[in-house]
């Protein structure tokens, strides 16, 4: 038998662990990656392959060599994956939705990199921004010259903003967190309709109708305007003026609630000195089974001196009467001071409000506590016909006297949001 010395034993000993070296190596190289293109994960789309998305996306990289992947980036943020479920040429993956996009990050590589342990790849891919969302506007009247902002989201990479009639302004303002655009409303426009903002990876709608007092419709309750057939006041409660001086930039006549002195504490008679806007019987909607979910109460309102307690009652009927009945079978308390980040809800100027009908809660025993329910439809909130009137009723819930409110509003509407 032949015997090995102890050189080739260690020899052969050194061989060995090469050859188990190379053997794991060439067991855990799979090769370089490579992607060959991007498809959005869904059976009916399969076929269809981009190069860009939004993030958040569920997406699936095709190619090859991805077995024992070990990180995916889009724009250097890393994307949680299930490498479980994962193949040699497809990666299953969902877009990190805080990912950088060009709007957010002008720098942005638009890559892709995946990085496995026989390399990484990069693939060229845009993470565009979502499209511009219109929530509201200060000012959903303003006349040509004023200047408004719209409040809402991803508000980046601006072309231009189109006002009703196709007037096109390209000169704005954004806030860093795109939440919010200032433009001043430019003269011409012709009809009322939503306004878009247009980006460079989509345009923004407005859920609401700019100028909308300039093309009534069913929904539009009251102008005042002596002579129109959107006129809608009850003649009493507030005073009707179009006094420019009082509240400049006004579009015509008014109501002014104005009471002649303060209002004791847990005063309720809003029927008395200039204290409501009583809006006349007026069609709603098309559908009065409709949700109320799906509409919200709107007017403009101007309030030149501080506002800091108390409330507005709102309140909806068939018919009231007589007019200090307090029986309401829905109403809803509006106090914007208590949200107001001053503490004070005196405006700079005329603004819209925005009031869900969904904050019109039933009254139970009536009076002026609402802390029932909702009403299922327009219909109840109506009173069981097609026709309400509205009632905005100024009332001292608070347990200190009120100073004297002047303030105006105009404009009430019925609004479907939905």
């Amino acid at each position: 038998m032949y015997t090995l010395s102890l050189y080739h034993k260690k020899l052969l000993a050194a061989a060995l662990v090469i050859g188990s070296m190379l053997a794991g190596c060439k067991k855990d190289n799979h090769g370089s990656p490579v992607i060959k293109s991007v498809r959005l994960d869904d059976p009916a789309k399969k076929d269809s392959t981009f190069t860009q998305a939004l993030p958040g996306t569920l997406v699936v990289l095709q190619g090859s060599g991805f077995g024992g992947v070990t990180h995916v980036y889009f724009n250097n943020a890393d994307a949680a994956f299930n490498a479980a479920i994962q193949s040699d040429n497809n990666i299953i993956v969902r877009i990190p939705a805080d990912a950088p996009t060009e709007a957010t990050d002008p720098g942005v590589p638009s890559k892709i990199k995946v990085v496995t342990p026989g390399g990484e790849t990069t693939f060229s891919f845009v993470l565009v921004a979502p499209s511009p969302i219109i929530t509201s506007m200060t000012n959903e009247n303003a006349l040509a010259g004023q200047t408004v902002t719209l409040t809402g989201s991803n508000f980046y990479l601006i072309n231009k903003v189109v006002f009703p009639g196709n007037i096109t302004v390209t000169q704005f303002t954004t806030t860093p967190d795109g939440k919010q655009l200032t433009v001043t409303v430019p003269s011409g426009i012709t009809t009322g309709a939503p306004l878009q903002v247009v980006a460079k990876f989509g345009t923004g709608s407005s859920n609401f109708v700019f100028d909308n007092f300039r093309a009534p419709a069913t929904g539009f309750l009251a102008n005042f305007e002596w002579g129109d057939p959107f006129f809608g006041w009850q003649y009493w409660g507030g005073i009707n003026t179009n006094d420019g001086s009082l509240f400049p930039q006004n579009t015509g006549n008014y109501i002014e609630v104005h009471p002649s002195g303060a209002i004791n504490a847990g005063d309720g008679a809003w029927y008395q000195d200039n204290r409501a806007v009583n809006v006349a019987q007026v069609a709603w909607a098309s559908n009065i089974n409709d949700a109320v979910s799906n509409y919200v109460l709107k007017f403009e309102m101007n309030v030149r001196t501080s506002w800091k307690n108390g409330s507005m009652m709102i309140t909806t009927s068939a018919q009231i009467n007589p007019p200090t009945n307090t029986n309401w079978t829905y109403l809803a308390r509006w106090a914007p001071w208590e949200t107001a980040a001053s503490g004070d809800a005196r405006t700079n100027g005329w603004v819209t409000v925005s009031i869900p009908l969904t904050t019109f809660l039933s009254t139970n025993n009536g009076g002026y506590n609402s802390s029932g329910s909702t009403a299922p439809n327009l219909k109840a909130l109506m009173g069981g016909t097609n026709t309400s009137v509205i009632q905005i009723m100024l009332y001292n819930d608070s347990k200190t006297s009120m100073p004297a409110l002047d303030a105006a509003f105009d404009n009430v509407r019925i609004e479907k949001i939905h």
